[in-house]
């Protein structure tokens, strides 16, 4: 009996010693599997970002077009400006592209200004166009008259550190010349404010004001203000209106007697006595003077959605789901006081008289920023940044970096004088910014409220604004007083001053959009849609 006994205690020790070789078997597996979940989730996110960098590069491609078709009266291949070859020759004229050694174009999205191809942050993109026959590049069939862009994001691998790239490839047909309208995505005033009877969706009250950019004004236009006019100055302008034109005060005009606007559409005809008037001939009579007729295209208006609004509070980084990682001076509260998206939280002062740091909780610097430097008086910014409450600028400031700051309540510039551009000294000089300047710098401002005549607003005298604007098309930007000077896309609802001396500098050549940021409509009839193929 003793020795039976013995003998299932062996037993036991065996079992106990094998279901414990089993357990550290399956614990192990457990913590391989879920370590490899995780850096598969890594990498994931890696991709996507490096997508998105992708999609940047495939939107900038189009804005150099669509500037392009503008400043070339029309010429879809004028300047090869993202010609497989790099450079201008006549094969990139009139298609096919020379593609036998290309040269991308690089793009620093959230990289800081020179950055190389490869780098984390930026994107390396090129076009060919097959001009007015089919053609094959890489084994792919391009239509007659479309480009096709290759374009390559690099985001940070975050189990590596190096990077790692994502290539999209997209068409953009090229539509005939006469089909309609050439306007730029980036490259025109666009009030979006809807058409509503006898009422000016937006009113040029100032007086001596020069408009030197394209517009496109989806309701009725005002221009009332002693001697202010719309003309041409270093580029083509084109001037769209779906409703009335109207051109009521002294000295007023669309061009003028001896330089004609290359090209306009007023779908709702021209007056010189009121908006609440029928109107007429746009011609010499109604101080009327342009070239070539365009034909109306009807686009809708740029809207963030409650539901496009929600997913920024929640993904934007740094933003109020996403605290700063690092830094020093910007807490929670800075982004949101309360952790609902209600735009009720304080007011936000841009450049105030202290110092901060703050780095995105994904991927630092490379994915989002937000700091002020006090002493220097720079803005360092990048990536895609939520604030759930109102903003305002008061100090004068250089920024660096590209980013869309999208702000859940109004935005002020206050104070004489005050400037925030890319340019130090502020430069808004033809050629000093964006275009071959060298200076890739792009801040879009962010209005999210509707119903807001001054969602975006300057208080004082000769403030100055090199960046783009971007309001709900219920909203608008409000000039109070005089001298202020804006130089940058904009897609605003409405705009309403009365103030005097005001410049829009005509808007440079966009190298570089920000991730994440609303585009104003596509009113072009000269570019189709771009269509990502892969």
């Amino acid at each position: 009996m003793t020795k039976r006994f013995r003998s299932e205690d062996g037993i036991a020790l065996v079992m106990a010693l094998g279901i414990t070789v089993v357990l550290i078997i399956f614990v192990a597996g457990m913590i391989t599997l879920t370590s490899s979940g995780g850096r598969a989730a890594q990498l994931s996110a890696g991709d996507v970002q490096s997508r998105q960098y992708s999609d940047a590069g495939l939107n900038t491609a189009y804005s150099i077009l669509e500037n392009q078709l503008t400043v070339s009266g029309g010429n879809p291949a004028a300047a090869n400006l993202l010609g497989c070859n790099g450079v201008t020759g006549a094969a990139d004229t009139n298609g096919p592209s020379n593609c036998t050694t290309p040269s991308p174009k690089v793009i620093c999205v959230t990289a800081s200004s020179g950055c190389s191809a490869g780098d984390i942050g930026s994107v390396s993109v090129y076009g060919f166009y097959s001009g007015t026959n089919p053609a094959t590049y890489n084994s792919v069939t391009v239509p007659a008259s479309t480009w096709l862009i290759t374009s390559t994001g690099y985001s940070r691998n975050p189990n590596t550190g190096s990077a790692m790239a994502k290539t999209e490839t997209a068409t953009i047909t090229v539509n005939p010349l006469n089909s309609g309208a050439v306007a730029a995505v980036w490259n025109h005033i666009f009030l979006t404010a809807p058409l509503v009877p006898n009422t000016c969706s937006a009113s040029f009250a100032g007086n001596n004001m020069t408009i030197t950019d394209p517009l496109y004004v989806i309701g009725n236009l005002c221009i009332t203000g002693q001697n202010t006019t719309i003309q041409e100055t270093t580029q083509p302008v084109d001037l769209m209106v779906g409703g009335k034109l109207i051109l009521s005060g002294s000295g007023t005009s669309a061009g003028t007697s001896s330089k004609s606007l290359t090209s306009g559409v007023v779908a709702g005809g021209c007056n010189t006595t009121g908006v609440a008037n029928a109107g007429g001939t746009c011609n010499s009579t109604t101080h009327y003077y342009v070239t070539g007729t365009d034909t109306w295209v009807d686009a809708k208006a740029p809207v963030q959605l409650a539901s496009d609004i929600a997913s920024d509070y929640t993904n934007f980084d740094p933003g109020p789901n996403h605290f700063c990682a690092s830094g020093s001076g910007l807490g929670s509260t800075a982004f949101d006081g309360d952790g609902v998206q209600n735009g009720t939280n304080a007011s936000f002062e841009l450049t105030p008289s202290s110092s901060y740091t703050c780095l995105s909780q994904n991927g630092g610097a490379t994915t989002g920023q937000l700091s002020w430097n006090n002493s220097t008086k720079v803005l360092t910014v990048n990536g895609s940044i939520f604030l759930d409450g109102p903003m305002t600028i008061s100090q004068s400031g250089t920024y660096s970096g590209s980013a869309v700051l999208e702000v859940a309540g109004a935005i002020t510039f206050n104070g004489n004088s005050t400037k925030l551009c890319a340019e130090n000294p502020c430069n808004t000089a033809a050629g000093a910014w964006q275009g071959t300047s060298g200076n890739n710098s792009m801040l879009t401002l962010v209005s999210l409220v509707t119903g807001n005549a001054s969602a975006v607003q300057f208080t004082d005298n000769s403030q100055t604004f090199q960046g783009s604007l971007w309001t709900q098309p219920t909203s608008g930007l409000h000039f109070v007083k005089n001298g202020v000077t804006v130089e940058g896309p904009m897609s605003l609802g409405s705009f309403d001053a009365s103030f005097n001396n005001a410049t829009f500098i005509p808007l440079p050549l966009i190298t570089n959009m920000p991730v994440g940021a609303p585009l104003p409509p596509n009113t072009g009839a000269s570019l189709g849609t771009l269509t990502i193929t892969k």
